[in-house]
């Protein structure tokens, strides 16, 4: 157990290291708001950190993106301490399953399959994961758009085409609002979106931060004529 004196850096860090600082903050002589926590009470903290990397690599700043990073082993770092504790995996069985998975879902690079095509690639993974009994679902906690583009990939990629009735136009869905017509009309967007190699998740993203910036000069607009 480590001391609740100030350390230093082990010599040599590696991921064992974070488990066992976690350890030691949820340990009797470590912190409150630590011992408390659960798989159920960090998942949405977990979701925020991942949006904040994905923030850093899209600001293009190494040292954001670095410390990021490390926000996201933390996580990791935690799940496997709490799943330790229950005595339901290890660390090393975390680590192991996703060698293991490596191997087995790139059989180009360590097997007897020989391909360079990204989409006999990306194919081959689906039928893998297929085989692996990870059905398609739409049970994750993912944003819709991106939960869309990844089902839709997903079916492209095992060779299967997708069909959804004709999406409504705009027009008809303000004169009937509908949420299944708006549903239909959201995901023939992703899917127009792909065919375009645009991201839609991003592209709505990046409009929103455009918009709340107009709004937020106008706010300040507003309030310079009023003094």
């Amino acid at each position: 157990m480590l001391s609740n004196k100030a350390m230093e850096l082990p010599s040599e860090l590696e991921l064992r290291s974070l488990v066992e600082l976690v350890a030691h903050l949820r340990s009797e002589r470590g912190c409150p708001w630590d011992r408390a926590q659960t798989h159920e009470s960090l998942k949405n903290l977990l979701i925020e950190e991942a949006y904040e990397t994905v923030a850093a690599i899209e600001s293009g700043d190494s040292r954001e993106l670095q410390d990021e990073l490390g926000d996201l082993l933390l996580h990791v770092a935690f799940h496997v301490q709490i799943a330790q504790e229950q005595k339901k995996f290890t660390l090393q069985d975390v680590l192991r399953g996703i060698y293991t998975k490596v191997l087995r879902r790139h059989p180009h690079v360590f097997g007897a399959e020989s391909t360079q095509d990204v989409e006999q690639i990306k194919g081959r993974w689906e039928e893998i994961k297929r085989q692996e009994g990870r059905r398609l679902s739409a049970k994750t906690a993912l944003p819709a758009l991106i939960e869309a583009r990844k089902l839709q990939e997903r079916a492209t990629q095992s060779n299967k085409e997708f069909s959804v009735q004709p999406p409504p136009s705009v027009a008809t869905l303000l004169s009937k609002p509908d949420e299944q017509r708006l549903g239909a009309l959201l995901f023939e967007i992703v899917a127009r979106a792909r065919e375009l190699g645009l991201d839609p998740e991003l592209a709505l993203k990046r409009f929103n931060a455009r918009f709340a910036q107009e709004i937020e000069n106008k706010i300040a607009e507003s309030h310079a004529r009023s003094q």
